[in-house]
């Protein structure tokens, strides 16, 4: 079953003029390929969604040939940092969304010993951080009013506090920073 319908269609859609890419649909955590069928693998901001982070990373180890590369980009949203007078609110914001937001709001830091303890050798890690000057295009990305409602509907903000902070960032000079972890892995022999 597709979560997200049309998104493998979209994939096909812009891989269609690369010959050697093909687009399958699954469940991360129960990939249709045989062991060690593939000699390059990726996730982008996808392991932060999924159930059981090490049980798809162990998948894909499965599916990888010894030596193939795995490479996973994966925010790690305790780092997001929104300018805000009250450092208070801002780190409760922060938490909501690593907390309740996010089913792996962390799993930016994890994955280096996840991708160990899945038998891959890990063979880089690069920080990249996203600076955000303007709260629209903050808006865009990170959901800031979306969560804000959330956060409110779930106790984590009054409705005074996210009035207040919602009032700030529209208002005030805007500057927001989280950062993103690469990991490069190869998988074992």
């Amino acid at each position: 079953m597709e979560l997200l319908p049309g998104l493998a269609e979209r994939a096909r859609e812009r891989t269609r003029a690369t010959a050697h890419i093909g687009v399958v649909a699954g469940d991360l955590h129960a990939l249709p390929f045989p062991d060690g069928s593939a000699d390059l693998a990726r996730t982008d901001r996808g392991l932060q969604h999924v159930v059981a982070p090490a049980r798809a990373l162990a998948e894909i180890r499965r599916v990888l040939r010894p030596g193939g590369r795995l490479v996973m980009g994966e925010p790690d949203w305790d780092s997001l940092a929104i300018d805000h007078p009250d450092l208070g609110l801002a780190r409760a914001y922060t938490r909501h969304v690593a907390d309740r937001i996010v089913r792996n709001g962390v799993i930016g830091r994890q994955l280096p010993r996840l991708a160990r303890e899945a038998g891959f050798a890990v063979r880089g890690v690069v920080p990249v951080t996203s600076v955000f000057r303007e709260v629209e295009a903050a808006d865009r990305v990170l959901g800031l009013r979306r969560t804000t409602e959330r956060a409110v509907a779930a106790g984590g903000l009054s409705a005074a506090e996210a009035e207040r902070w919602l009032g700030h960032l529209a208002t005030e000079p805007f500057h927001a920073a989280v950062t993103l972890h690469v990991v490069v892995a190869e998988a074992a022999a």
